[in-house]
């Protein structure tokens, strides 16, 4: 083979692999914030996340994290329970400055819904997670107890 073409095979060989790693360090940063929230949220308005152990804070009954992150975890490509449960926080930051629909139940209880996403999220009246999931229905939402609340006046 002549030197030229050696070189146009090492720099194609070199150049797929910067161009490999790069997509999954994409892959890796974006994995849970692009599945949750549209391109808006990303843009400016998105709070971030809780860091990992806040689980214990932002998620009502915590012995009760594990079922949900088995059953709905991959709905967000979540990594592990820590990762699920912060993104279920972040949602409600997200629904919080958004204005998403939301309906409140006479004990406290939050129901948000982004229509976008198709993303359900329930929160007591502390603020900390109920359930988070992807109900797969457009009606699911409308089916559910509540008034309608505007979420970002009552911040």
């Amino acid at each position: 083979m002549s030197r030229f073409l050696t070189r146009i095979v090492v720099r194609m060989v070199i150049f797929s692999i910067v161009l490999g790693v790069s997509w999954f360090i994409r892959q890796q940063k974006g994995a849970t914030t692009n599945t949750v929230l549209p391109a808006s949220a990303q843009a400016g308005s998105y709070v971030p996340a809780p860091v990992a152990g806040d689980a214990r804070q932002t998620w009502g009954r915590p012995e009760t994290l594990p079922d949900h992150f088995a059953r709905h975890g991959s709905d967000f490509h979540a990594r592990d329970a820590e990762d699920y449960a912060a993104q279920a926080n972040a949602f409600l930051q997200r629904a919080k400055a958004n204005g998403l629909p939301a309906k409140r139940d006479r004990d406290g209880s939050l129901r948000v819904y982004d229509r976008a996403t198709d993303t359900f999220g329930a929160y007591n009246a502390d603020g900390t997670t109920k359930t988070f999931f992807k109900p797969g229905s457009p009606s699911y939402f409308e089916r559910q107890p509540g008034e309608t609340v505007d979420l970002r006046a009552s911040r």
